[in-house]
């Protein structure tokens, strides 16, 4: 299967408009998905094959008090919503959803973290769902921050369908380069690309003339095999999706 193109959505507008510029899928979060109703999904036409935010963004595993129970019926709920529409990935991203306390003994919480993370694979398990955590750099988050960290962290939490995955912004943050994507690639399940030089909570899209050099990305992940989805942000236009394909076929 070649690489499918998708695009960041927050609201059912920004799913339809995602259809009418192009894009072969989109990446909604598991709350949107479950705001929508069966007759807007019938105008949408559109699969999410990576969903992200396992959580509403007011969720934060790690903070004391957090009940992991609590959750368990609603993510019944929106991975099972997920999978008939085509889910077959969801990315956790969210840097503040794990951020560790500052004081006290942490060993709890990240006990914590791993039996939410068990909850999360065992359920998606059910419908062949993978999880994706993706490492993120220091200004993000305080655990998890390299993919070397993430690599020994899998197999505590001992699940067959938990991965990792990367987006541009954070490769500078995290320690990687280019050059090491075919070294990291097992854990690449999926991949996020957006404008690596602002800085900022928000993504934006590559455009042919932000002084990025998005070709030797793209050609590594290339090298390395990379088949899978490619997600823009949700300012992607038409543009944006038709200059990334073509750099992504252009020769090395």
């Amino acid at each position: 299967m070649s690489v499918r193109w998708a695009r960041m959505v927050h609201n059912l507008s920004g799913i339809l408009q995602a259809g009418a510029e192009g894009f072969d899928r989109i990446q909604p979060s598991l709350e949107l998905l479950n705001t929508l109703s069966k007759e807007d999904w019938a105008q949408i036409g559109m699969v999410p094959e990576v969903c992200s935010s396992p959580l509403p963004p007011d969720a934060h595993v790690t903070e004391r008090g957090f009940n992991i129970y609590a959750w368990t019926e609603y993510l019944k709920r929106a991975v099972s919503r997920a999978a008939e529409l085509g889910c077959k990935r969801i990315a956790w991203s969210e840097g503040r959803s794990r951020v560790l306390p500052l004081e006290g003994d942490i060993s709890a919480v990240k006990e914590q973290l791993m039996q939410f993370l068990y909850m999360l694979c065992e359920i998606a398990g059910n419908f062949d769902i993978a999880i994706l955590i993706e490492p993120l750099g220091p200004r993000r988050t305080n655990f998890l921050n390299t993919l070397d960290e993430v690599s020994e962290f899998l197999p505590l939490v001992d699940k067959d369908n938990l991965s990792s995955m990367i987006s541009l912004r954070e490769l500078p943050d995290i320690g990687v380069s280019f050059s090491d994507i075919d070294r990291y690639f097992s854990l690449i399940s999926h991949v996020q690309i957006e404008n690596p030089l602002l800085e900022g909570p928000q993504r934006r899209a590559p455009k042919k003339d932000d002084g990025f050099d998005y070709k030797s990305f793209f050609a590594a992940l290339r090298s390395a095999g990379y088949d899978n989805v490619i997600t823009l942000p949700a300012d992607a236009s038409a543009d944006s999706l038709e200059y990334c394909r073509a750099l992504w076929k252009s020769p090395d």
